[in-house]
């Protein structure tokens, strides 16, 4: 039967695949392909059918075997890893006797391996019925996506990289394994944890973290934020309500997205309900606070300047005389998935406390039938997070609101923040109406987009004019020069900001980098991250290039130093991600190149060589 046998891995461009690729060969044994040749193009014929958005493209039905598989493997694995939060591009196929080559592109070159395997497993587990098929799927698919939802970049990511892509600015992770990702290369890069950004000011993070604290700032700015009262158990209910006023909202002290919240609270007994139900989410203290009439919005302020306004709704469902609440939310939720880009960036409407609290209050629950055209609201908060929908009102906000939102956003030293604003109408003076809810340098950056605005035109908003690439020198030499170039290297004057790698030596100036290796070039990959470094002179050997791909997609010059070993691919993949190549005899006369007024990608008079003064010691 086909069997599947994980290759390579590259981790730059290759002759496959401009980006990230695992390659991996597929083999159908001549003694066994009578028999199982009819039984593999059903198993293709099935994943075309059950999976038609993730093989858009499928190979023609009178290829050979082996190579039809092949490339219906390569496109459906590439769909079942995009479909949780990958953003991935690369995949294809390749004829081999008896076989096929796949490569494919990675967040994670286990998981692509794993998807791969899945894929194979399919086809084999095809000759069985239908509905084993369909639940081999969902079962193995189930557990990969478990797995992606750990190791693939979060949505928020996601957009930046769409917005990065679009400009040319490379990316790559800045802590490997977690959501801190970095736009740009050296100097030129940013460091996002979803939106929140490192121009982001540690005291207006401190402060934003604690809602007490953000109302108190609010308040020392005199902008209006409603009276608020901490309450440590059941006891001091009655007292707050009566402080703050009726109706009133109780939320969580710590939290965020809407967990929690119950807002409109008219009695004690439904405070005290909202009180256990967050007590039971996040713990005491919780905060009672004084309910403002009116819509809820979400200002964007990036850069000091509000980019956008949206103003978002309470998750609904519309009643059809027949179908229950559940029934009705469950149909909404089929169009919302975990595929966020695909959802239109809506997410799910939780079925959870929250929402059976908010039905109990309105004398409902999830069996009700509500009549038809009534319009049934299913929670007290307006989050995306929770089901919510949102709509642009950007062109609408008073100036007042406007510069109110700014200067909130200078003064605590945010450059990425999102402000929630109650009001009865936006267009209006917040002195007419309105309150400052809660501050936060980590907006959801999907609202927007839910209201209306192209995602592109966010995710470059968000990215900003900084991240970009920085000079990058990558010179070729035979393997066994490389300790002799490190050497040589060592005895150059070379700038503060100018970072340097070779072999085992990795250098930023005159000072020495340690790297770990966990993955090929971890000498490059360092300098790349470092954002002090504003130029990057690196050497390699031929054979580090093909057993690992470029060490990036694209740099400035490439000086290829003696007879190197490389085929004819691996050359057409040097001349398309190289700005310019030049070939040397050597070392030496690479060296010598780099005079003093020969302009290139580096500042080539750092690679003079260190003349020390003479000695003043007596022979």
């Amino acid at each position: 039967m086909i069997r599947l046998r994980h290759l390579f891995t590259f981790y730059g461009p290759s002759p496959f695949a401009a980006e990230p690729v695992v390659i991996a060969g597929i083999g159908l044994p001549r003694s066994e392909k009578a028999g199982t040749e009819s039984a593999l193009r059903n198993g293709c014929n099935r994943l075309q059918e059950a999976f038609p958005d993730w093989i858009s493209r499928p190979p023609s039905s009178s290829l050979p075997i082996a190579e039809r598989a092949g490339g219906t493997l390569a496109q459906w694995a590439l769909g079942a890893l995009n479909e949780t939060r990958g953003y991935l591009h690369e995949s294809g196929s390749s004829p081999l006797p008896d076989g096929a080559l796949i490569w494919l592109g990675f967040h994670n070159p286990v998981l692509s391996i794993l998807a791969l395997e899945l894929g194979v497993d399919l086809l084999k587990k095809s000759a069985g019925d239908e509905a084993s098929f369909h639940l081999k799927a969902e079962q193995g698919l189930k557990s990969l996506w478990k797995l992606c939802r750990k190791h693939h970049p979060d949505y928020q990511a996601q957009l930046l990289m769409q917005g990065a892509r679009s400009k040319g600015v490379p990316f790559m992770q800045f802590i490997p394994e977690t959501k801190y990702w970095m736009f740009g290369w050296g100097c030129r890069s940013k460091i996002f944890f979803e939106s929140d950004t490192n121009d982001n000011g540690s005291l207006g993070n401190h402060i934003q973290q604690s809602k007490v604290m953000s109302k108190m700032v609010f308040r020392t700015l005199g902008y209006p934020t409603p009276p608020w009262k901490l309450c440590s158990n059941a006891e001091e209910l009655s007292e707050a309500a009566v402080e703050v006023g009726w109706p009133c909202v109780l939320k969580p002290l710590y939290g965020s997205k809407g967990k929690g919240v119950t807002a409109g609270i008219r009695s004690i007994p439904e405070l005290e309900a909202a009180f256990r139900h967050a007590e039971k989410l996040a713990g005491a203290p919780v905060m009672v606070e004084g309910f403002v009439e009116g819509n809820d919005y979400r200002l964007t302020v990036i850069g000091g300047k509000l980019v956008a306004a949206t103003r978002r709704e309470r998750p609904t469902v519309t009643g059809d005389g027949k179908s229950t609440i559940r029934q009705l939310i469950t149909g909404v939720n089929i169009h919302r998935t975990e595929n966020l880009p695909k959802s239109g960036y809506l997410c799910p409407i939780p079925v959870d406390d929250t929402l059976m609290l908010h039905l109990c209050r309105e004398g409902m629950k999830l069996e009700t039938v509500p009549a038809a055209g009534k319009v049934v609201t299913l929670r007290t908060n307006h989050n995306i997070s929770t089901g919510g929908t949102a709509f642009d009102v950007s062109d609408l906000v008073h100036h007042d609101v406007r510069l109110m939102a700014e200067s909130l956003a200078k003064t605590m030293g945010l450059s990425t923040t999102g402000i929630d604003y109650m009001s009865p109408d936006i267009g209006k003076s917040w002195t007419q109406g309105g309150a400052l809810i809660e501050i936060n340098s980590t907006p959801g950056i999907d609202v927007p987009i839910t209201g209306g605005i192209d995602a592109l035109e966010v995710a470059l908003t968000v990215l900003g004019e900084h991240p970009g690439r920085i000079p990058f020198d990558l010179v070729v030499v035979e393997e066994a020069g490389l300790a002799g170039a490190a050497e040589k290297l060592m005895t150059m004057v070379l700038p503060e900001e100018t970072g340097w790698t070779c072999g085992r030596e990795t250098r930023i100036g005159g000072m020495c980098i340690r790297t770990e290796k966990e993955g090929p070039w971890p000498g490059i990959q360092a300098l790349l991250r470092n954002r002090k470094v504003s130029e990057i002179l690196a050497v390699c050997s031929a054979e580090e290039i093909m057993r690992s791909g470029m060490p990036a997609d694209r740099v400035d010059r490439i000086s290829l130093c003696g007879e190197l070993p490389f085929i004819a691919e691996w050359t057409e993949v040097l001349e398309k991600h190289g700005d310019s190549i030049e070939t040397f005899m050597d070392w030496d006369a690479w060296q010598l190149s780099t005079a003093p007024d020969r302009k290139g990608c580096i500042h080539h008079s750092v690679l003079l060589p260190l003349h020390l003064p003479p000695s003043t010691e007596e022979s």
